[in-house]
């Protein structure tokens, strides 16, 4: 998957179990690295960040594609990138 950046629209409801060092801020632009299911969530989408590790609090691993927005400057960029997470989403639950 190419990396993708995104802005962090909504910081709200950090779990317990991720420590504030670890958490996004709204804002903050930050680099997609993978896109995985939340399956704790429904198997709502989730993204693996560039600058935040949060492997070691399990059961989080992702945090929710819902907490922020795309950024892109060509349109068609960005529906290049939704077409191969869409792609990515669906391999992983085969």
């Amino acid at each position: 998957m190419t990396p993708f950046d995104v802005v962090c629209v909504n910081d709200s409801n950090r779990p317990d179990g991720i420590p504030t060092s670890k958490w996004v801020k709204k804002g903050e632009i930050y680099t997609v690295i993978v896109v995985g299911r939340l399956m704790l969530q429904n198997g709502c989408m989730g993204f693996k960040l560039k600058q935040i590790n949060i492997d070691d609090c399990f059961p989080y691993q992702f945090f929710s594609a819902e907490r922020f927005r795309m950024l892109t400057v060509n349109p068609l960029w960005a529906e290049d990138v939704l077409s191969k997470i869409i792609e990515e989403v669906k391999t992983e639950s085969v």
